[in-house]
C-alpha cells in the first residue's frame, strides 16, 4: 500500500480530491471572471484569488516589503503596491521595486464551484 499510496497521492494532490484539514471556502468559480481576482480573507489574512488561463492561484495580498494591501491590476495582470511601487507578476514574483522575495502562494481547490484554500505553499 505505501507505493500505491505515494503514486496516487501524486497522481490526485490531497487539496485537489477533496478539502484537507486547515483548508476553508472562500469564493466560487463563478464569482471571478477570468482575468479577474477576488481579494478574499483566509486564516483571518487577506489574499488575493486571481482566475488565469491555467485555472485559479491564490496569493498573500501583503507586500513583502512593509506588508502594505496590494492591489490586483487586470489590464497589466499585476499586483502592486501603493505604498513604494513594488510590482509583482500574476504567480507573485517579483517584478520591480522593493519587495525583497515573492509572495507567499496558497493551495487552491475549486470543488463543486467552490473555491477553496489551504495552507502556504512557500
Amino acid at each position: 500500500m505505501g507505493i500505491l499510496g505515494t503514486i496516487l497521492a501524486y497522481i490526485f494532490p490531497p487539496a485537489r480530491r477533496f478539502p484537507g484539514v486547515g483548508s476553508q471556502q472562500v469564493s466560487e468559480e463563478s464569482r471571478i471572471p477570468l482575468g479577474e481576482g477576488e481579494l478574499v480573507i483566509f486564516n483571518e489574512q487577506p489574499v488575493w484569488v486571481l482566475h488565469l488561463e491555467g485555472g485559479f492561484v491564490a496569493l498573500s495580498a501583503l507586500c513583502t516589503h512593509k506588508g502594505c494591501l496590494l492591489e490586483w491590476d487586470k489590464d497589466r495582470r499585476v499586483l502592486s503596491c501603493p505604498c513604494h511601487m513594488g510590482l509583482f507578476d500574476a504567480h507573485g514574483n517579483v517584478l520591480k521595486g522593493l519587495p525583497p522575495r515573492a509572495l507567499p502562494r496558497f493551495r487552491v481547490a475549486v470543488l463543486n464551484g467552490e473555491i477553496h484554500l489551504t495552507g502556504a505553499r512557500g
